[in-house]
């Protein structure tokens, strides 16, 4: 179990890949029985209504949220195993890169965000240089008429087959016999066909 025990601190230290460790999780049983080790307890944390090893299993671990999660959650369980580690900070760094240079009236998927947006920053060096090259894919991709929405709810800006409908403008519903409640309609246009889609949300 040495063996089990030294890949999984491999991973949290960055020298063995998400992809590396998916691989393993389907083809290693030694792994699941590490993981699945009675003498632990797990009560009172976000994974005590699964298993690690289902919990791991289900990421995705190709992309860095995925990543991130499992790398989150072995350092919790190396700890509870008296492993001593040291933690690659490339996954957390990029995973709060996606979430700080998103802009507040977007709430795109994390997998969009990283295979869509990221890319714009590939050879960049400089932190400032980095987060502007994002924000402009940002702007490239979600694209609007004369003003972003101002949601009353969560940002719910949509997407369609990985690309960001057209903002065309919101209207306020007030005091309409269709609707219990006051709020706005928010129109996007597909622009590969022309419709235009709503989005209702209400106070």
């Amino acid at each position: 179990m040495q063996e089990a025990l030294n890949f999984f601190k491999e991973f949290v230290e960055g020298k063995v890949s998400g992809s590396e460790l998916e691989l393993a999780l389907s083809e290693n049983p030694r792994l699941e029985v590490l993981l699945s080790d009675d003498s632990l307890n797990w009560s009172g944390t976000y994974i005590s209504d699964t298993t690690p090893f289902l919990y791991l299993a289900e990421l995705n671990l190709k992309t860095i949220v995925g990543c991130y999660d499992a790398q989150g959650l072995i350092q919790l369980f190396l700890t509870k195993k008296g492993v001593s580690f040291y933690v690659y900070k490339g996954y957390e760094e990029r995973h709060s890169l996606m979430l700080e240079t998103q802009p507040k009236y977007i709430d795109a998927d994390m997998v969009f965000v990283e295979k869509y947006i990221l890319p714009a920053a590939e050879g960049l060096r400089g932190k400032a240089e980095i987060k502007q090259a994002i924000k402009l894919r940002f702007n490239e991709l979600f694209r609007y008429h004369t003003k972003t929405p101002k949601w009353i709810q969560s940002p719910q800006w949509m997407i369609k087959k990985d690309k960001p409908l057209f903002f065309l403008g919101q209207f306020e519903i007030k005091d309409c016999q269709l609707f219990r409640d006051n709020g706005f309609a928010y129109l996007f246009v597909d622009e590969t066909c022309g419709e235009i889609e709503t989005v209702k949300q209400f106070y």
